[in-house]
């Protein structure tokens, strides 16, 4: 039996090192996303896109070290007579957000590249949003699960 050159032997094992890697960042996740829903919010806080655009613009940013604000991705949509729907974004993070104020109701989506700023971005939004009640479903996503877990 042939034995590997050791250039070959290098190859493989950087290839089975990268292959650990991969293997352990899906074991842990590549990322949090929460499910938020936010009860008994202020009408005044959730019926206009200005606002939601603000909220979420300041809430992108206390998870950001990036310096230039062409970074922050932002877009709403204004429903009439009210009602939001929005997103920001930039490299480690987006927040979606639907808003029906006149139910005092938001639902958001918060998806970080780690649990830290996920929690962040959410108590930035609920300080600024002043929700009664706050319901969150925290998913780990990326996360490589056996077959006999599925």
């Amino acid at each position: 039996m042939a034995t590997a050159t050791p250039l070959l032997q290098k190859d493989i094992r950087q290839g089975d090192q990268k292959a650990e890697m991969l293997n352990s960042s899906f074991a842990c996740g590549l990322s949090t996303h929460l499910l938020v829903e936010m009860w008994k919010t202020p009408f005044s806080s959730l019926a206009s896109a200005d606002v939601i655009g603000t909220v979420l613009e300041k809430a992108a940013s206390t998870c950001t070290s990036f310096n230039s604000p062409d970074d922050i991705k932002i877009n709403t949509y204004q429903f009439d007579p009210y009602g939001v729907s929005a997103t920001v974004s930039n490299p480690v993070m987006h927040i979606l957000i639907h808003t029906w104020p006149e139910r005092e109701y938001a639902a958001l989506d918060i998806f970080a590249r780690d649990q830290g700023h996920a929690h962040k971005i959410l108590e930035s939004l609920k300080s600024t949003l002043n929700p009664g009640h706050v319901e969150v479903i925290e998913l780990t996503r990326g996360q490589l699960l056996e077959m006999e877990d599925t």
